[in-house]
């Protein structure tokens, strides 16, 4: 059930930031470049920053006593903060694009009642999770488990890829496709392809980072705390009873950064393959063209900084191994 209200969030929200993002090329394309530039930059934080205040709230209660966090406090205030920013940018080009009315409300309202809905649907979703493991009845998983899930990943990229193949395939014929329609037709098919996997690679993931909150009981500023120890190497060093706990998250924290690298890395090559389609299409050239330079420069600067992550992880736990205090046979999750 968890795992299709997963799926379910990520298509949602899949779908409301492409709507978003169509909404600005129709509507708002006869603003300058460089406000058309901010509002399709700025658009897919309407729906992403909900999606992330939701998404704390279902994995953190910041509501009770043990569970208060003045960190996860300011940072949803701070996502608040570039919602409203973002909407303003929005209203800005609609302005300038003399826009219908009804298109800066139907963004700038939608995000509104994203935000509303956000906190009590996540609060809702964490109260269906199942209690925590104790770190003493933990498993770690094993290598046939991680084979099963890498497997699970690369067969949905071969059955995608053979679905939107046959699909473009068909319709080219179908519709006599010249040959710069055929490509923009392949390229949408590569691009369903890596979002489908991308969307694999994380949902398969999903027990990993349960494991791991469970390794910080659940507590943001615990989880803050030991990601600040094991993948930065800074802060003051744990007592005897805590260092179990912190060996366990460094275990599992090093399969999640992977995992999530395969997931952004697959994001980014469905969404490449959307803009340089919009490029051959002549629609956004400018802003198309100028977030691939910022996807290129972001993944320059997260790739190193990630696996510089994971080789400290791993160095952490070869130091500690023998402070773990959990069984670790070679099978864990189904």
């Amino acid at each position: 059930m968890r795992v299709l209200a997963y799926l379910v969030t990520i298509i949602v929200t899949t779908a409301l930031t492409l709507g978003a993002g169509l909404l600005v090329a129709l509507y708002l394309r006869e603003a300058p470049d460089g406000v058309l530039i901010a509002a399709a930059t700025a658009a897919p934080f309407l729906v992403i920053g909900p999606l992330v205040i939701g998404s704390w709230a279902a994995y953190f209660d910041d509501r009770t006593p043990s569970g208060r966090s003045r960190w996860l406090r300011t940072a949803i205030l701070v996502v608040v903060a570039v919602i409203a920013a973002a909407a303003d940018v929005v209203v800005i080009a609609s302005v300038s694009a003399r826009a219908p009315l009804w298109v800066p409300a139907v963004l700038v309202g939608g995000s509104a009642v994203l935000v509303a809905l956000a906190r009590p649907l996540g609060g809702r979703f964490r109260r269906t999770e199942v209690p925590m493991v104790d770190l003493r009845d933990q498993i770690l998983p094993g290598p046939d488990v991680i084979r099963r899930k890498v497997t699970k990943i690369g067969a949905t990229f071969v059955v995608a890829a053979v679905v939107t193949a046959v699909g473009v395939t068909v319709l080219n014929v179908l519709d006599h496709s010249r040959p710069h329609e055929a490509v923009i037709g392949i390229l949408l098919a590569g691009q369903l392809t890596f979002l489908a996997t991308a969307f694999a690679a994380i949902i398969v993931a999903l027990p990993f980072s349960r494991l791991l909150r469970d390794a910080g009981g659940r507590d943001v500023d615990r989880l803050r705390r030991y990601a600040k120890l094991v993948l930065r190497g800074k802060g003051s060093p744990v007592d005897a009873d805590e260092q179990p706990a912190l060996v366990r998250y460094a275990q599992v924290v090093q399969l999640v950064l992977q995992f999530n690298l395969a997931y952004v890395m697959l994001l980014y090559v469905s969404i490449a393959f959307q803009f340089i389609s919009g490029i051959l299409r002549g629609s956004l050239v400018v802003f198309s063209a100028v977030f691939l330079v910022i996807m290129v420069s972001v993944l320059v600067w997260a790739l190193p900084r990630t696996i510089r992550r994971i080789r400290r992880a791993r160095r952490y736990v070869e130091e500690h191994r023998s402070s773990t205090g959990s069984r670790q046979p070679e099978n864990l999750l189904p």
